[in-house]
């Protein structure tokens, strides 16, 4: 007998694994973003936005929709993580405004408009002194479990993030949270570690080992020869921006040699598609062949 194809059922439809998903953006700050999203249901099988671009949208895409909770300002200049009867909140500098995330702001959110939300976590960045890597960590763990514990939409898939800095230290966060009937795991932080490849794919594997046969997530690391390697050490899903990325910059995935100088906006475009196809190993529409 067949074995059963892995995938994710969400209400707005099926994420067959392995996915790569592209983030998009929302707001006037990244206008590349806009022009591709028309494009994304014919190259992908869901999108993620971050909590922070979520806000600024006025018609969700017609696909899948994955929010995560925007705790990658942890990383800010000026941000500031701190407890609350036991929860883990960030204070972000945005400019002249502070802006406050706590774990009831993500989740109510994500209720609303999310067919797969993220938990609340806090990366943990190479070289942070320890007492502060298990601060944030165990912060992580609590907002995740809050989160399970107050979901209100059972047809919301909550997937809890792993934060870590050592493969020990992964071990024990995903054993923790394995515990409890989350949908899914998310590995983030692992963007500063990219370039220790065997030291990523040993996290993925101590994190494997702990959760069973959930879907598993990686945040961030989306480059084509990555991802196949994420997806063969046991990852189900990645996402990444640097589709659109290197797009803004005249570069294409699939030609390092190739390099567009001045690209205009039309330009820019066809390359992020071209980008996106490459990773999601989807046929280009005829219109966009044109690199």
């Amino acid at each position: 007998m067949p074995e059963k194809p892995r995938q994710l059922e969400t209400a707005h439809g099926i994420i067959r694994f392995p996915a790569y998903i592209p983030v998009t953006t929302f707001g006037s700050k990244y206008p590349l973003d806009a022009l591709i999203q028309p494009y994304l249901p014919r190259l992908s099988q869901a999108v993620m936005v971050s909590h922070h671009y979520a806000k600024l949208m006025k018609q969700r895409p017609r696909l899948p929709l994955l929010i995560d909770s925007g705790g990658f300002a942890t990383l800010f200049d000026g941000s500031e993580v701190f407890e609350h009867r036991g929860l883990g909140h960030l204070r972000v500098c945005l400019g002249n405004e502070v802006e406050v995330l706590t774990p009831l702001d993500v989740l109510e959110f994500q209720e609303e408009h999310a067919d797969v939300a993220f938990t609340l976590d806090f990366p943990i960045p190479p070289k942070l002194p320890i007492a502060e890597a298990k601060r944030r960590q165990a912060l992580t763990i609590a907002n995740a479990v809050w989160a399970i514990q107050n979901r209100r939409r059972r047809d919301l898939r909550l997937f809890a993030c792993i934060q870590a800095w050592s493969v020990e230290s992964a071990s024990l966060c995903a054993a923790e949270l394995a515990r409890h009937p989350f949908d899914g795991f998310a590995i983030g932080g692992l963007v500063p570690r990219a370039r220790d490849v065997d030291l990523v794919l040993a996290i993925v594997a101590a994190v494997r080992e702990k959760i069973d046969d959930r879907p598993l997530h990686v945040f961030g690391l989306g480059k084509p020869e990555t991802t196949a390697r994420l997806f063969n050490a046991g990852v189900d899903s990645v996402d990444s921006s640097s589709y659109v990325k290197l797009a803004a910059d005249g570069c294409l995935w699939e030609n390092t040699n190739f390099r567009l100088q001045d690209p205009s906006p039309a330009d820019r475009l066809r390359l992020a598609i071209q980008n996106l196809a490459t990773a999601t190993r989807t046929a280009l529409p005829l219109a966009t062949q044109a690199f």
